[in-house]
């Protein structure tokens, strides 16, 4: 008798956002699993199969023993691991970090808006939760799988420097020569185009971090307003005080939510300006003594220009949130303490942005920019 042996189909290990199904309609939880089973059966799975692959979510593991061990071995073997990052499920994040050790095929997809900045230089499939969306992202996480099942993919810069060998520069300092700056041989230093990328890059990623910061801005005031708005009709019926309290215990837990995403961003910005201010402050200086390299970056001081208009524009509105927050943490106890979690990180934000904004000083060495601020400033008085 021949007995067929089938060869079990090899793994795509998919990360994201679980939630519980038995959870109450409408809850938090619940509506988690069901975007993230959408995402899993409609983007993900079909994706998979069309390249014989087979999608397993954590909670369809069936073999019995300890979950936490079950995950961490499916990130270090499986050849394959797809994460769905919307949402910035702390959980997920943590064990994205642990596969990127592997080098291995790892591929990230997520809900625009909904993303986390700080895997913003790592290529993520962006999608809409809109039908054609839903579409699109599927055609697109199947591209990704012919891309790189074959090839590997090409490892993240995290990876490769946590493997790599380290560098002389890294090795303990001579203490007779602490301090003593040695010149950079002709061969070892970044060129102008090298920095100029290595700018653009870290500006790309401020500007991603403001769009996730106003979004997150945007949820909190949906929060604020939701509860007015449930706290007028609530007065509308006779409700007293223990209704508006149960109002603010609700918007408490939802400003909570959004303040630990808010921590995130805030914190992402400041190292993100921390690490590019001195290249900025370099590249621009060396622009303005060396004009014929303009036409190598000719958009450069714009780009500059603009980051700084954005930043000087979110300041007022980020310490108008960061009132709002400790006067609204008047009307309860746990008001209070989200107010104390937001408020932080809009300082911040705003301390931040100011220095952002400080960068146009940098800019008046160029007449075209300086005409345009000028020009820009008269238009509002």
């Amino acid at each position: 008798m021949n007995t067929q042996i089938s060869t079990p189909a090899m793994k795509a290990f998919v990360i994201g956002p679980i939630g519980d199904k038995d959870a109450e309609d409408g809850s938090p939880a619940r509506t988690s699993y069901e975007e993230g089973i959408q995402v899993f059966e409609d983007v993900i799975a079909p994706a998979c199969t069309a390249f014989g692959l087979e999608a397993v979510r954590a909670d369809m593991i069936t073999r019995t023993g300890e979950i936490p061990e079950q995950i961490f071995r499916q990130l270090r073997d499986c050849p394959v691991v797809i994460a769905d990052l919307t949402g910035a499920n702390p959980n997920v994040m943590y064990e994205l970090g642990l596969r990127h050790t592997t080098g291995r095929v790892t591929i990230q997809i997520g809900e625009k808006g909904r993303l986390p900045f700080d895997v913003a230089a790592i290529r993520t499939i962006m999608f809409k939760r809109t039908e054609a969306g839903i579409v699109q992202a599927r055609k697109d996480l199947s591209k990704s799988l012919a891309a790189n099942l074959d090839t590997g993919g090409d490892p993240v810069t995290a990876t490769r420097i946590w493997f790599e060998a380290p560098s002389i520069e890294q090795k303990e300092p001579d203490p007779q020569t602490t301090g003593v700056a040695s010149p950079a041989s002709d061969e070892d230093a970044p060129g102008f185009l090298e920095l100029f990328a290595e700018m653009e890059t870290g500006t790309q990623s401020l500007v991603q971090t403001m769009v996730a910061a106003a979004s997150i801005i945007e949820d909190i005031i949906a929060v604020y307003t939701e509860a007015t708005a449930s706290i007028r009709q609530a007065e509308a019926r006779g409700g007293g005080a223990s209704v508006r309290l149960a109002i603010a215990e609700l918007a408490a837990t939802k400003l909570n939510e959004q303040a630990a995403r808010l921590e995130v961003v805030s914190g992402e910005f400041a190292r993100t300006v921390d690490r590019i201010e001195p290249g900025i402050q370099y590249l621009l200086g060396r622009l303005a003594e060396e004009p014929d390299q303009l036409a190598a970056v000719p958009d450069f001081p714009l780009q500059v220009k603009n980051l700084c208009d954005a930043a000087r524009s979110s300041i007022e509105g980020s310490n108008a949130m960061r009132v709002n927050a400790i006067e609204i943490g008047k009307a309860s106890r746990s008001l209070k303490r989200a107010g104390e979690r937001l408020a932080p990180s809009f300082k911040r934000f705003s301390d931040t942005s100011g220095r952002v904004a400080d960068w146009s000083k940098l800019l008046e060495r160029f007449p075209p920019l300086q005409a345009d601020a000028e020009e820009s400033a008269n238009g509002h008085e």
